[in-house]
C-alpha cells in the first residue's frame, strides 16, 4: 500500500495517469494516449475542496512540461507551465475564454463544456470531458478527454 505524503492538512498520493484524448478537425479525427506518473492531492475545505493531479506532460510537443488539473465538483481547471503555457477552465455548460501558447504566438479560444464528469477519491478515479474549442465563435475543434487516475505501488 503506498504511503500517504502529508502536507499541512493536505493528503498527496503517488498515483499514474492514464490521459485518451481525441479531438475532430474539420472531419479529420486525431487521438493520442499518454501513460504518466503524478500526484493526487486533496485541497482543503477553504481552498474550496476538491482534488488536485499534478504531473509532468509526455504529449508530443509539450514533454517536460509542469500541468496541475484541479477538480471541484463539475468545474475542472487545467494549467500548464513550460514552453506552451495554458490555463483552463471546463465548466459544463459555460464557455470560458483562455489563453494557448502556440509556436506562432499566443492565442485567445472559447472553451464550452458540454459535459464534465468527475469522480475522484483516495484511491483515484476519472475524468471525462467532451467540450469545444473556438476562435472567435468559429468552431475549431470538437474534444474528448477521459483521464484514468490509480493509485501507484511505489
Amino acid at each position: 500500500m503506498p504511503e500517504e505524503h502529508k502536507t499541512g492538512r493536505r493528503a498527496r498520493y503517488p498515483v499514474v495517469i492514464e490521459i485518451r484524448d481525441s479531438h475532430e478537425i474539420e472531419g479529420e479525427l486525431h487521438s493520442s494516449e499518454v501513460l504518466c506518473d503524478g500526484v493526487l492531492e486533496e485541497l482543503p475545505d477553504e481552498a474550496g475542496g476538491g482534488w488536485q493531479l499534478d504531473y509532468i506532460e509526455q504529449s508530443d510537443g509539450l514533454e517536460g512540461s509542469r500541468a496541475a488539473l484541479r477538480v471541484q465538483n463539475r468545474l475542472v481547471s487545467l494549467s500548464r507551465e513550460g514552453e506552451h503555457p495554458l490555463e483552463i477552465t471546463l465548466e459544463q455548460g459555460v464557455r470560458h475564454s483562455c489563453y494557448y501558447s502556440t509556436p506562432a504566438g499566443l492565442m485567445r479560444l472559447g472553451v464550452f463544456a458540454r459535459s464534465v464528469e468527475t469522480n475522484l477519491n483516495y484511491s483515484g478515479g476519472r475524468i471525462k470531458l467532451n467540450y469545444t474549442l473556438d476562435f472567435y465563435a468559429d468552431l475549431m475543434s470538437s474534444n474528448q478527454m477521459e483521464i484514468k487516475v490509480q493509485r501507484s505501488n511505489v
